[in-house]
């Protein structure tokens, strides 16, 4: 009679459909399932008589259901939720530009985080930005610059495009960008006939204004040498040329001795330098591309100059465009075009000697996702986002700003930039020193 009794409470207070909830969500069950169909007395555990007395103690079953809620919800509590807003932004300042685009989506908390004024400076590094600016005859001022953000383009800008904090920034023109800091050509008069060189950090509002290099009114090739991670002190390079011979020699300003210095040309004669000649400052030296199959190199106190072999490819031709060089990740990249066909070839310098084809992307495919009305063949390398694989380009005749991922072998229409763009733009990270 007691296990009649037993087996009807069991049938009617503890529904086997609960029990087998509960099992599934229970990590270490108190007693394993019986077969459908069975009641509890003819199972061996001795566990479920126990229970059901606790169901009829308290005269209905929802108790004993709430508190199995209670506990599985303990278990499903998000241990994220438990991190402070700081902890968090340390977390994410850690990421690189791509995973920490992902962690957005995670929460509008997340995002509103990464988004943060108040955070710029702990996550400057995955707000990389582009300098650039335009000409147009039909407008007052005719020439404008402008800054854009990479990946969020309607976002109010990192920095204030017409660097306001400057002295005389009305007249002022970008000649170099290097890890965070700008130089820049600005003018004393209104007559352009004399000018001075100041090197700024737009993100910190700090500039240096650099005395008289002696150059005159003579627009010298200018590059800047600044790495953090390798030397705290920047260097301004002014290289001296002559018609005939190439380049002499150069003027070097170190910031650190506050002085220009003349070195000597160790190069060969007949090697010459533009205004738009690509160049990056790596490991200590600072490279050049000059549409031959060499890169001229020299260290940033002027002591060791020579000429590295590019890679050997068909396409080293004065009449193509010069190449790209700049770093991918812990390499030197080398950048250029295809002979005839107009793709893009990757170079990686593994070993101090020896150029590596990582692989070629079609002309086709680089330029098939352009927002241009006009769709063009043309496209102008930019730069290589930094900690990143992704090859930043301009294509067609309404200059759409684009990425190429190397490692997925994708291509990203970012946004319009202006039809009349000029094409030598600068890409900027902020650079946060204090």
């Amino acid at each position: 009679k007691k296990g009649k009794e037993t087996t009807a409470i069991a049938k009617r207070t503890i529904p086997e459909l609960a029990l087998a909830a509960s099992y599934r969500r229970s990590r270490r069950p108190l007693f394993p399932l019986p077969p459908l169909g069975l009641s509890f007395p003819f199972h061996p555990s001795p566990s479920p008589p126990a229970l059901v007395l606790v169901a009829r103690w308290f005269g209905r079953e929802e108790l004993l259901l709430g508190e199995m809620a209670k506990k599985s919800r303990k278990r499903r509590k998000n241990p994220m939720a438990s991190l402070t807003d700081d902890l968090v932004v340390e977390i994410l300042s850690r990421l690189p530009i791509k995973s920490l685009s992902r962690c957005k989506g995670v929460s509008r908390h997340w995002r509103s985080l990464v988004s943060s004024k108040d955070h710029r400076r702990k996550l400057s590094q995955t707000h990389p930005g582009l300098f650039y600016r335009t000409i147009n005859s039909g407008r007052f001022p005719k020439e404008a610059r402008h800054f854009t953000h990479v990946w969020e383009g309607r976002r109010d800008p990192l920095v204030c495009p017409s660097l306001s904090f400057l002295p005389g920034y009305e007249r002022i023109s970008i000649v170099d960008c290097c890890n965070g800091i700008l130089l820049c050509r600005f003018s004393e008069s209104t007559s352009l006939d004399t000018f001075r060189y100041i090197v700024c950090n737009p993100a910190e509002n700090r500039f240096v204004v650099l005395p008289d290099s002696g150059c005159g009114s003579d627009l010298r090739v200018a590059r800047l040498a600044f790495d953090p991670s390798f030397y705290p002190y920047f260097h301004v390079f002014e290289f001296v040329d002559d018609d005939s011979k190439g380049v002499t020699g150069a003027q070097i300003y170190s910031y650190e001795a506050e002085t220009w210095s003349y070195k000597e040309s160790g190069w060969s004669t007949d090697t010459y330098i533009f205004h738009d000649s690509r160049c990056v400052f790596y490991n200590g030296f600072l490279l050049f591309v000059t549409g031959l199959c060499e890169a001229l190199v020299v260290d940033v106190e002027g002591d060791t100059w020579w000429m590295m072999p590019l890679p050997d490819d068909a396409d080293c031709d004065m009449g193509l465009e010069p190449g790209f060089i700049g770093q991918y990740k812990e390499h030197l990249c080398y950048i250029n075009k295809v002979e005839d066909k107009n793709d893009l070839s990757i170079w990686i310098l593994e070993d101090k000697d020896e150029w590596v084809l990582k692989h070629q992307v079609s002309i086709q495919q680089l330029c098939e996702k352009s927002m241009s009305r006009f769709k063009s063949m043309d496209y102008h390398v930019i730069g290589i986002l930094p900690d990143c694989n992704f090859i930043l380009y301009i294509a067609g005749r309404d200059r759409t700003l684009m990425a190429y991922d190397i490692d997925r072998e994708e291509v990203h229409a970012i946004q319009n930039l202006w039809p009349d763009c000029w094409r030598h733009c600068f890409l900027y990270v902020p650079l946060y020193t204090e």
